[in-house]
């Protein structure tokens, strides 16, 4: 349902123009925001969510924790305009795919687990996180709950 391109010269226009829901906009950072983050930080990759036509529905991006080796999902955005069609389920589980199918090769770190954090009462990403098999854990970043999920 979805692809993931990596956020290159060729898309990144169209990444910034993916806008959260307003109801999501005090959980969720502009695109712009997030594709600055993977470019300067120096940890995170960002990518372009593609629907079926190839056209940019949406921004993720993921990470290696250096200290404990899981994956984190971070970023996640999709366009306001096409929520509610499956696309952030689609996208989660196209990256969970994809670490199950190419690691180490990405990361240069085995792929055993993925994580993301959330805000507590953001209780519509919540229910998609846990639908998806990722538990809460009890550890918390910055204000938000971290849920992992265990490699299948």
């Amino acid at each position: 349902m979805v692809t993931l391109a990596p956020a290159a010269a060729g898309n990144w226009r169209d990444i910034t123009r993916v806008k959260a829901a307003e109801t999501q906009r005090e959980w969720v950072a502009d695109a712009a925001y997030y594709l600055c983050l993977s470019a300067y930080d120096g940890l995170w990759r960002s990518y372009a969510v593609q629907d079926d036509d190839g056209a940019v529905v949406g921004h993720v991006m993921w990470a290696v924790d250096t200290d404990d080796g899981s994956h984190w999902i971070g970023g996640l955005v999709i366009d306001a305009e096409r929520q509610g069609q499956g696309l952030g389920r689609a996208t989660v589980r196209t990256l969970l795919d994809l670490w199950e199918r190419e690691e180490p090769s990405l990361s240069r770190t085995a792929y055993r687990e993925a994580a993301l954090s959330v805000a507590p009462e953001n209780e519509g990403a919540l229910g998609l996180y846990r639908s998806l098999g990722f538990v809460e854990t009890g550890e918390q970043e910055d204000d938000e709950v971290v849920l992992r999920r265990p490699r299948s």
